[in-house]
């Protein structure tokens, strides 16, 4: 369908209103936020980098082994549903000469900053350090392949390079918005480009456009980095627009999964030619291990492009957790020395506890005996080990205060005991960086409370004894990590509730209801989900998971209560969706008057971009509907047929509601909606038309009188002889 027609009344009303529609892509052009020259020879050092202003050396030549680097900062450039496009680079020319660009993979690019050398670059080989003056060498294992191939221009002179798809793809593959370029010479060149110093006229910039759809996978799950990630997770991601299909490679180093490919996945678990966007790994991961994995979007025939992927990291749950919001009380303490003293990790330096007696507990000198400290958890713990730092002063050597013989009892309510063991604590060397030296092990004792009674310290003469830290560790048996999150508004009103479950449990008992204090047993599943059914909207809910194995002890591990709050409505259309590639243009989907006399209706500009991007009342769009009821005209509608019959009856809806904004500029007219042809007119002042602000409008769907579990059609329209302007629309709504 062309729009490059337009009536003489729509475009006097454009005009009116400012707006000037915008035509093709967008540019861009970038200076370096950073760059610098390393090199590997005795001019500059290995230890150090080349800042001096007149610009970044790329040489492979006697005594001038260099390289360099130049950093962008691009959170500014793309908005949402952009790809990079014709992309090149600019450069001021100081010594002419061939270089070769590489992308810095995103998992090193944070080194790409103020203290760089060689020894410390990623990119280039430097464990060990070659020998000075020996021929560049780049670690393939932090850089994409060559992106681009450019002759540098000649002193005082800026040219730009060819255009790039692969520097693009990269581009395409940020996730943080910072990319780093390294500038190596090809061969034995010796090349010289002028850098950001040098002034308005320095700087390799970087250039191009933005616009279309993105075409590399992107938004990971788990996160990029993420850390203490499920065992049992399912990977996702955002694939490319025009992905048919997905090439994903994961594995333990980045080396491999950075350079496995289709024909050589070499060591790395692949899955190739997926059609899902989701990818389960055969079996749990493994605990407390940093993954690699990348993912390939592949276009479907006749091209088969394949987009890579940046490497995305996370790291696995620990097998066992600490014990964190412990309190602590004791027999007695010395002041400044309390029992806090031992689980605030005062006196620590990673797990290396030093000899400062204020970091550690000791009793009183006319404490009660024996003398004990106490610890309370926030809950029942199935403990496993318990880390001992015993007393660490500068004379604990001859002193003897530790804690040596102990008796070591646990409870579950802090009323009936149960001894564990009699132990004997290793004595501490009293000198600093002091690693813990006595593990107890609790064998998944259940308790919330640990007492340690000293029966003797090391000293044995003084009466005093002390700790300097302990550390109890467990196994999560509790169900945890919900999903939805705890407190979280705005849920899906059909949403299927997740846990990360308990690690010994057999069965999973839901309680669910509307109730904090009565939810009730809903279901007992096998598996760490459960569907609650729809919902209604603009409620909150509560629910709880009870994690059940009748082989230990104990058999039940009560969860905590939960909760969240449905979304307030469900959207009809946002005109969020919508883009400037035919197929997906806002007149395509909202039909208007373009080729019936009788309706004067114009739906979206006459060029791209189609909708509306500054007058929005949410989101990034709006639909601008341009009605003028004169002529053959007596009224202007747009209408959406559903590809498939609605039904807007669950979730406790009630009301359609929609967001108008008529300019002042526009004349009066009625503003109505129709559902499968029913009309109902806006009730509210004739003036909201052109009232320039935002208007709500709310409609009871009883008023339609018609079939609301099988709506096939929606239309919006303006009817009043002479009615002419624009109305923009946004956020159509379905509401309780």
């Amino acid at each position: 369908m062309s729009r490059l027609l337009i009536s003489w009344s729509t475009i006097v009303v454009l005009l009116g209103l400012g707006v000037a529609p915008a035509v093709g892509n967008t540019p861009f052009s970038l200076t370096p936020t950073f760059d610098v020259e390393i090199g590997n020879d005795a001019q500059i050092g290995p230890g150090n980098s080349s800042a001096t202003g007149s610009g970044m050396g790329i040489r492979n030549v006697a005594t001038r082994r260099r390289v360099s680097y130049a950093t962008y900062d691009v959170t500014g450039v793309r908005n949402a549903g952009q790809v990079f496009l014709n992309v090149s680079l600019s450069n001021f020319g100081h010594d002419p000469g061939t270089v070769n660009v590489y992308g810095v993979l995103e998992s090193v690019e944070h080194l790409v900053a103020q203290g760089i050398n060689w020894n410390n670059a990623p990119g280039v080989k430097n464990n060990p350090t070659p020998p000075l003056d020996t021929d560049v060498v780049l670690d393939p294992a932090d850089l994409t392949e060559i992106l681009l191939t450019f002759s540098a221009p000649a002193r005082g002179v800026r040219a730009s390079t060819d255009v790039s798809q692969k520097l693009a793809d990269f581009l395409n593959s940020d996730t943080n918005g910072f990319v780093a370029l390294m500038l190596a010479p090809e061969g034995s060149a010796n090349a010289i480009v002028r850098t950001i110093e040098m002034g308005a006229d320095g700087g390799t910039r970087l250039q191009g456009e933005v616009g279309g759809q993105p075409v590399t996978a992107r938004d990971p799950n788990p996160a990029d980095q993420a850390t203490d990630v499920y065992i049992g997770i399912a990977l996702s991601w955002t694939p490319g627009t025009t992905a048919a299909a997905h090439n994903v490679y994961l594995g333990t180093s980045f080396a491999d999964v950075n350079t496995a490919s289709a024909g050589q996945p070499g060591n790395v678990v692949s899955s190739l030619g997926q059609s899902e966007s989701v990818y389960s790994p055969a079996g749990p991961l493994a605990y407390g291990q940093t993954y690699y994995w990348r993912v390939d979007e592949v276009n479907g025939p006749p091209d088969r492009t394949v987009y890579r992927g940046n490497v995305w990291s996370f790291t696995t749950e620990p097998l066992l957790y600490r014990v964190q919001g412990i309190v602590a009380k004791a027999s007695s303490a010395e002041a400044a020395a309390g029992p806090e003293r031992t689980i605030d990790g005062s006196g620590l330096t990673g797990d290396l506890h030093g000899t400062g007696e204020s970091t550690m507990w000791i009793s009183g000198k006319a404490g009660t005996q024996p003398v004990w400290i106490q610890y309370e958890f926030d809950n029942v713990y199935k403990l496993r080990e318990m880390w001992v730092w015993n007393y660490n002063g500068v004379f604990e050597s001859f002193l003897g205060f530790g804690f040596k013989d102990v008796t070591i009892e646990y409870s579950a309510n802090g009323t009936d005991w149960t001894l564990l063991k009699d132990a004997q604590f290793a004595r501490a060397p009293g000198q600093d960086s002091y690693a813990h030296n006595t593990t107890v092990d609790f064998g998944g004792a259940a308790a919330r409370f640990v007492k340690l009674t000293a029966k003797s310290n090391w000293g044995g003469v003084a009466r005093q004894c002390g700790l300097s830290e302990v550390r109890f560790l467990y196994t999560p048996t509790y169900a945890s990590h919900p999903n939805p999150a705890a407190g979280k508004t705005g849920v899906s009103p059909d949403p299927e509730l997740q846990w990360r479950p308990g690690r010994e449990a057999a069965t999973h008992q839901v309680y669910f209801g509307t109730d904090a204090q009565a939810a009730n047993l809903a279901a007992t599943t096998t598996q760490p989900n459960y569907d609650p059914g729809p919902l209604d909207l603009a409620k909150t809910y509560y629910w709880k998971v009870a994690e059940v194995n009748a082989a230990q002890t104990p058999s039940t591990w009560p969860g905590s209560v939960w909760s969240f709050t449905t979304s307030e409505f469900l959207v009809v259309d946002d005109f969020e969706s919508y883009t400037d590639d035919e197929g997906s243009r806002i007149y395509e989907t909202w039909i208007d008057g373009w080729d019936v006399a009788a309706n004067g209706s114009q739906v979206g500009y006459a060029q791209a971009p189609f909708a509306e991007r500054a007058i929005v009342h949410g989101g990034r769009q709006a639909m601008p509907l341009a009605f003028d009821n004169s002529g053959t005209a007596t009224y202007s509608e747009a209408q959406r047929t559903f590809a498939a019959p609605q039904d807007w009856t669950p979730h406790g809806v009630k009301t359609i509601a929609l967001y108008f904004y008529g300019p002042a500029a526009n004349t009066v007219g009625t503003v109505y909606a129709k559902i499968d042809g029913k009309k109902v007119a806006y009730a509210g002042a004739a003036d909201d038309l052109k009232k320039a602000a935002w208007v709500q409008w709310r409609i009871d769907l009883s008023a339609f009188g018609t079939n609301l579990k099988s709506i096939k059609s929606l239309a919006i329209g303006v009817e009043g002889a002479g009615a002419l302007g624009t109305l923009f629309l946004d956020d159509i709504q379905l509401r309780p």
